[in-house]
């Protein structure tokens, strides 16, 4: 069984990826990211099995898994069989592997931004995993999430520092026969030599069809993913930064870019300056009170641009949370906000 995942920080190009690969005739890719509901639903299992001690092994994780968040996992999984795996590790390889034999298919695949966080967790289930993380100029990162997530651009721009770190650390730690770094301007600018060289570290044939990602007759304005490589993404936040705010940027980022390979634009370069604790929390909590106050918020379904009317009520759950998040220790905020994190605590037969 293969499996890979794709990771990196939101905005960065992890959608174009997927759906590249998703072409390749010995990829399976799932259309919904399950990664996080693997490893939530485990996580989740430590603080229910307490109160469900009397309950048979199997029932336990049969209704555990079956009530996981929209039905994911019980789709991936094979749960009419849970009974004839002696692991959970081995019910998840072996529904894996049921998969992708039914489908034909040689990998199986899913896109996670920020799961780079959450690598150790991901292993202790599907130790033989291989990672993509695909990393994007952080100034074009740190604008885009400014405009499309509605956040403030310090704070983006230190976001983008905090989910990249650990791609570095991680492929020390797994070595790049396992994690593979990969940048998105490579991907627009050179896209054959790219995923051919993404191909060569999954031990995978290369295919042409990978280019052919935008096959279909979807309209090109409800596309997210286009239907061409829009090669002036790269470096289009140069005429939308203002000097102040590309100097800001760089400020938090420039060590990073630079080990990157990125050149910096500001002169005299800026002394690196990371943003405080609190200052994140600012930046963070400002534009966490403004999306209160915005009905109408951009979004992906399905992979299409949609825009999505949300009732008051939800923006100011979202709003709770994010506030405890911020200033609640972890274990309060799990508490106040348990739907958010599992279903139900005490098993019920008649699921």
């Amino acid at each position: 069984m293969k499996t890979l995942f794709i990771v990196g920080a939101q905005r960065s190009g992890t959608t174009l990826l997927s759906v590249m690969l998703e072409q390749h005739p010995e990829i399976l890719m799932e259309k919904n990211a399950v990664s996080f509901r693997l490893i939530s639903v485990f996580n989740n299992a430590a603080e229910i099995l307490p109160h469900n001690l009397q309950v048979d092994r199997n029932d336990f994780y049969h209704w555990l898994i079956k009530n996981d968040y929209k039905g994911r996992l019980a789709s991936l999984l094979d749960l009419d069989n849970l009974a004839s795996y002696d692991s959970m590790k081995g019910l998840i390889a072996g529904s894996i592997k049921r998969k992708l034999e039914a489908e034909q298919k040689t990998y199986w695949a899913d896109k996670a931004p920020n799961l780079q966080l959450y690598i150790p967790e991901l292993l202790l289930l599907i130790p033989e995993a291989k990672i993509v993380h695909i990393i994007r100029d952080g100034r074009a990162n740190a604008f885009s999430i400014a405009q499309r997530s509605y956040q403030h651009l310090q704070w983006s721009a230190q976001h983008w520092v905090e989910m990249n770190i650990p791609g570095l650390i991680n492929q020390d730690l797994l070595g790049k026969d396992r994690y593979h770094l990969l940048k998105y301007e490579d991907l627009l600018l050179e896209p054959e030599a790219t995923l051919s060289q993404l191909c060569t570290f999954l031990d995978l044939p290369y295919s042409g069809e990978m280019l052919q990602w935008n096959r279909g007759a979807l309209a090109e304005e409800k596309r997210y993913v286009k239907s061409s490589l829009d090669t002036g993404k790269i470096d289009r936040y140069l005429s939308q930064l203002t000097a102040q705010n590309l100097r800001q940027v760089e400020r938090i980022q420039g060590p990073l870019l630079k080990k990157l390979g990125y050149s910096l634009h500001s002169q005299p370069q800026p002394e690196f300056q990371t943003l405080s604790l609190w200052r994140k929390i600012y930046y963070h909590q400002l534009s966490n009170f403004k999306l209160l106050f915005r009905s109408r918020q951009k979004g992906m379904q399905n992979r299409k641009n949609v825009e999505i009317k949300l009732p008051f009520r939800n923006r100011a759950y979202t709003f709770l949370l994010k506030l405890g998040q911020d200033l609640l220790a972890r274990p309060i905020v799990r508490t106040i906000f348990r739907r958010t994190f599992y279903k139900e605590q005490h098993f019920r037969k008649e699921d």
